[in-house]
């Protein structure tokens, strides 16, 4: 099969395949490494966070405990205990608690949070990595099956 392809194609065809590879190597690396560290995947479901954060974006977060204002927490919801919410800090008082506000929101949470509230701190936001599973959910809408 050398004989017919030439030395040139078959050089050709090396280096496309070791491209190939670098590129799913690196994509392995980039997916495993958030993990590795410490960081955990959150699936965004509301859009209390809009215009930076949409449903179906996943954030990865941090662990942390306390946040300064201007982060993106994930924090208990008093509400659901089992569930979580992500909100930005928008005000620490004197005793070590902090309010929160999602971007989208007008007015600030009604919960006062502690630190015993954080699950973690935001970190990077992956756009549309959750919008099949939110979608297959039953929570994402006809529209959000669009790419």
């Amino acid at each position: 099969m050398a004989e017919r392809l030439g030395l040139g194609t078959l050089m050709a065809l090396r280096a496309l395949a070791i491209s190939w590879l670098l590129v799913a190597v690196s994509l392995v690396v980039w997916s495993l490494a958030p993990v590795a560290v410490g960081w955990k995947p959150q699936l965004i479901l509301t859009g209390s966070m809009l215009p930076k954060i949409k449903p179906g974006d996943v954030v990865l977060t941090e662990p942390g405990r306390m946040p300064r204002v201007g982060q993106v927490a994930l924090l208990r919801d008093p509400y659901a205990p089992t569930k979580r919410v992500l909100h930005r800090v928008v005000k620490l008082q004197d005793d070590g608690t902090f309010i929160s506000q999602g971007d989208n929101n007008p007015s600030p949470d009604s919960t006062v949070h502690s630190s015993d509230d954080v699950q973690g701190l935001g970190r990077l936001v992956v756009p549309g990595a959750g919008r099949v599973a939110l979608v297959m959910s039953g929570r994402g809408s006809p529209a959000d099956r669009l790419w």
